[in-house]
């Protein structure tokens, strides 16, 4: 868990993005995994309780996540090769990237 001092010590930390609401949201989010990962047993069991219904995967993790909109949560259900079914623009990007 992280205390009001160690959130002063990251803004301070030239390593990374200083800005609190990122800090703050990248915390929540974390949180959040492991609350997902209690209640289904892993984060993978999670994404797989929604079958192929991508567009509610994507509201739920709109939802539960802070600064993820949708952009953000189909590209990150991509990154972690969650079946999806791209739209042209995301086919034009995708076939310049691929998974490794």
């Amino acid at each position: 868990k992280f205390s009001e001092r160690d959130i002063r010590a990251l803004l301070k930390d030239e390593s990374i993005v200083r800005n609190e609401k990122k800090i703050r949201a990248t915390i929540h989010n974390a949180e959040q995994v492991l609350a997902l990962e209690k209640e289904f047993g892993s984060f993978r069991d999670y994404l797989g309780s929604f079958g192929k219904k991508e567009d509610k995967l994507q509201e739920d993790l709109q939802t539960r996540f802070h600064h993820v909109g949708p952009s953000t949560a189909r590209m990150f259900l991509w990154s972690v090769a969650y079946p999806l079914t791209p739209n042209a623009e995301e086919k034009k990007w995708m076939s310049g990237h691929r998974h490794e």
